[in-house]
Order: C-alpha cells, then sequence, then structure tokens
C-alpha cells in the first residue's frame, strides 16, 4: 500500500513542457483506416468494428433486452506487436456517459511480472484519464494519477478529435495528449516483451446502458482517424 501511494503521488510533480518524442524516431507500423474494411492483416475484430469516412468505429451492438449492449474490442494481438517505442492514436471520445472508451499498449498476459498495459480510459463528459496496471515483484497494482495535465474545456474531446500517445522505455511509461505531455511514471524496470495496441468500446458490468434503452437507437460509437508506432 506504501508503495502504491508513492507511485500514485508523482503525478502531482509539475511536468515540464515537452513535445512527443516521435521526432527522434523511425515510423515502425501505422493504419489509417482508408480501406473499405477492417485490415484483417493488422487487426482483431470482436463484435462490430466498421469503417466510414476513413474513420475506424466501434459500435455497441443492441443485447437479448432494451438497455443492454454488447461491447466491440480492436486489436492488434499476435499481428503487430513491439518492444518499447512510441504508440499513438487519433481518437474521438465518447460523449455520452454509462460506457467507456479506451486505448491500451499491452502485453498479452500480466501473470508474468514485468508486465504492464498502459491507457487511456474515457468516460464521457470530458473525462479522460491515464493509467497502467504493472505487474513487478510487488504484485499486481492499478495506478492511476491523483492529478494529470489533460484538461479539456466543455466538450472538446468528443466534439473533434485528439491525438493520444504512449512513450514506453526501459525505465519509465509518459502519456501525452495532442503532442503535450501529461503524465509520467518511472519504475525501477518496465516490461521487457512486446505490447500491442488495443481499442475498446466496454459497456458497464452486466452490459446495462440507462441512458439508450431503444435498441434502434444506440450510443455513438468510439472513432479512431488513425495509428502509428515509433521506434
Amino acid at each position: 500500500m506504501r508503495r502504491l501511494r508513492h507511485l500514485a503521488l508523482l503525478s502531482l510533480l509539475p511536468l515540464a513542457v515537452s513535445a512527443a518524442p516521435n521526432s527522434q524516431m523511425k515510423l515502425t507500423w501505422s493504419d489509417e483506416f482508408n480501406a473499405p474494411e477492417i485490415d484483417a492483416t493488422k487487426w482483431n475484430v470482436h463484435h462490430s468494428v466498421t469503417i466510414k469516412d476513413g474513420k475506424a468505429n466501434l459500435n455497441l451492438l443492441p443485447g437479448k433486452e432494451p438497455g443492454l449492449w454488447i461491447s466491440s474490442t480492436l486489436n492488434s494481438a499476435r499481428k503487430f506487436s513491439q518492444v518499447s517505442g512510441y504508440f499513438e492514436a487519433s481518437v474521438r471520445m465518447l460523449q455520452t456517459k454509462g460506457r467507456s472508451g479506451r486505448f491500451e499498449v499491452r502485453n498479452a498476459s500480466l501473470d508474468e511480472p514485468p508486465s504492464a498495459r498502459l491507457f487511456f480510459d474515457g468516460h464521457g463528459d470530458d473525462v479522460i484519464v491515464p493509467g497502467a496496471q504493472v505487474a513487478d515483484n510487488t504484485g499486481l497494482r492499478m495506478l492511476r494519477p491523483v492529478k494529470h495535465g489533460i484538461d479539456f474545456d466543455g466538450g472538446a474531446s468528443y466534439k473533434k478529435f485528439h491525438t493520444y500517445g504512449v512513450h514506453w522505455t526501459p525505465k519509465f511509461f509518459e502519456w501525452y495528449v495532442d503532442g503535450k505531455k501529461v503524465h509520467r511514471l518511472e519504475l525501477k524496470t518496465t516490461p521487457t516483451t512486446p505490447m500491442f495496441l488495443e481499442f475498446c468500446h466496454h459497456t458497464a458490468e452486466g452490459g446495462k446502458v440507462k441512458e439508450f434503452m431503444d435498441p434502434t437507437n444506440g450510443p455513438e460509437p468510439l472513432q479512431i482517424d488513425w495509428v502509428k508506432v515509433w521506434k
């Protein structure tokens, strides 16, 4: 518990204004979703992910009863992964509440330390938080900052696309929004096995979204304009 508190308080330290690190790196992988359908050589699709106007849309599917919805996921597991580097995506987060839209960079399993999953989690109404779930020799811990540098104003997060980036090095993780560093987490050791990308449009536990009871009128999708990875 003492260790967890120490890591969380790192976010209270002032962050120096700095640009995203990709200008000094080489592009290793990308997708701009310009094809009619999701590229099956790059992505695994779970449930409903479609392309419209050059954007990937993670949709919720109606469940068996009004108000019940089924989540959708898009990931590059077993198709692309990389050890360290800068992972970035242009995403239009969710507008309405009751669900979660997430951009993750993660190991396949957290059972073998050191391993981690790094994420931006959006819950609608400009509530977007960086975080990490880290497995090391002290156990498995969920780390969310007490304070971070993401400052949206009046719906900016879902009225347009923003870039969300995760920088992974042997000693620290950093989170960027629109090229600005918003959080940094320093560790004695970070994962040494490849991580893949994952995007999720999740319902709350049980699949109920009380704001959308009509199965013919679903929530807005989580949208992705492009994804790029550098090293």
